[in-house]
């Protein structure tokens, strides 16, 4: 027979990443098996905001639930991205937008580096892409040496849809560094020759923000 027992913790400050949500922490379920003793499993509690906590289950087991930062903290655009692909590859996908609001409501937000040798802030990013399209449903993925995640899937050869989905995603991501009042500007490049014309399209784009400095062509 499988029992479940509750712990709460009322008082934890951690906010967790798990099936595309970014939630602050305030309890674990766990399930056991009294006719299994090896066998348990246990799943985050999360709360539904950071001023209420309504107990949403995720089912993800919690020894895989990586915390994303203490609420109230702010983390990297870096950091931010690596939740960023993980949401995009979930079975309902998340967007960057989306990733952003949760960890905002839950109370922290982003934050730009600072260069250790002078401690003057980075603002400009650049976002290696590379073009996969071997076969028929082709993508486009930035790398993970990039600051910024993107990702888009599309029909083999198809560049006004690739230009058009990567841009969809830059607007996201000016969206919220301007909401941040985070002034950077993100240039692209590749080392695919057949789609330097969609890099070329996408770093000449104006984009007119308050904050960020993406009016002028970026290259």
């Amino acid at each position: 027979m499988k029992h479940v027992k509750i712990m709460s913790l009322p008082d934890c400050d951690k906010l967790i990443y798990s099936s595309g949500i970014i939630a602050r922490q305030i309890g674990v379920m766990i399930v056991v098996d009294d006719e299994d003793l090896g066998w348990t499993e246990s799943y985050p509690i999360i709360s539904g905001g950071q001023s209420k906590a309504d107990g949403n289950v995720l089912g993800n087991d919690v020894i895989q639930t990586e915390m994303v930062c203490h609420v109230g903290e702010k983390i990297t655009p870096r950091r931010f991205a690596e939740f960023v692909k993980r949401g995009m590859h979930e079975e309902i996908p998340a967007t960057a937008w989306e990733l952003y609001h949760s960890l905002r409501d839950n109370g922290s937000d982003l934050t730009l580096p600072v260069r250790a040798k002078d401690q003057e802030t980075v603002r400009e990013y650049h976002v290696e892409l590379e073009f996969n399209d071997f076969h028929e449903d082709a993508c486009c993925h930035s790398t993970d040496t990039s600051d910024f995640f993107f990702e888009v899937y599309y029909e083999r050869g198809d560049k006004d849809d690739v230009f058009n989905q990567l841009n969809s995603q830059l607007m996201d991501y000016m969206n919220i560094l301007d909401t941040e009042e985070l002034g950077c500007k993100i240039i692209f490049y590749t080392v695919d020759l057949d789609y330097q014309d969609v890099v070329k399209r996408l770093n000449e784009i104006k984009i007119d923000t308050v904050n960020c400095d993406m009016y002028e062509p970026r290259r």
